[in-house]
């Protein structure tokens, strides 16, 4: 193969000192890279960029070892069957021709391309994961979350107070003060001004405080003693 462009079935590719290279639009589309908007096709340049840790734009071509690297970082099943498709029709057609001279690459040098893509991979994945951890820190909870932050503060109350009957839990003045201290302990634990500003990283925890939380003593005895105050006047 000289130098000229090969179509094959969209997928343009070219031979270059010894080695096949695939137009990167064209391999992009194929590998499922791309993003529509108002019903037009638009590949996603800076996603080729990240991957393959180089500028990339139209009418570039990349390597063999990086058309790996994209299919294995596209992680999507056309781009499995659109790598399969090279692997098997395209890249033996190049070669059959005999104007592909280079060396084929050995299973093994296609297996140390592919794990380094991968080592690639995890660690974007790892990447992705403490910049999601920083989110969790910086945004409070989602309304999902905070329901069940209310119910568990309800419950807490309505356990510590004596249950739904009981006087102290009845008794507006000492409800309100067990809620304003259970609040109080959360905020002061976490350094929040209200609960919807929790961070998500501290639900748990906030909610172990919560389930397992006491009233002070002044407090304990002031419900205690309306409790058992109305079990005298019965």
């Amino acid at each position: 193969m000289n130098n000229n462009i090969q179509v094959f079935n969209g997928l343009k590719v070219k031979e270059a000192n010894g080695q096949v290279m695939f137009d990167a639009e064209s391999a992009a589309i194929g590998l499922g890279l791309t993003e529509t908007k108002k019903g037009v096709l638009y590949v996603r340049w800076r996603t080729l960029k990240n991957y393959l840790s180089q500028e990339v734009a139209k009418g570039d071509f990349i390597t063999e070892p990086q058309f790996y690297k994209l299919a294995i970082k596209a992680n999507n099943e056309t781009a499995e069957r659109f790598q399969d498709w090279v692997t098997t029709e395209v890249l033996p057609s190049i070669r059959k021709t005999g104007g592909y001279q280079a060396k084929p690459m050995t299973p093994m040098e296609l297996l140390e391309t592919q794990f380094e893509a991968l080592k690639e991979v995890s660690a974007d994945q790892q990447e992705l994961r403490g910049e999601f951890a920083e989110l969790k820190e910086q945004f409070g909870l989602p309304n999902d979350l905070r329901k069940r932050f209310t119910k568990a503060r309800n419950k807490r109350v309505v356990e510590v107070t004596g249950g739904y009957y009981g006087t102290a839990y009845n008794t507006k003045k000492l409800r309100n003060a067990v809620y304003r201290q259970l609040g109080n302990v959360i905020k002061d634990r976490f350094v929040i001004s209200e609960f919807a500003s929790l961070p998500m990283s501290k639900f748990d925890e906030a909610m172990r405080l919560t389930q397992n939380w006491q009233p002070d003593e002044v407090l304990t005895f002031a419900i205690n003693g309306a409790n058992e105050q109305a079990l005298l006047e019965v």
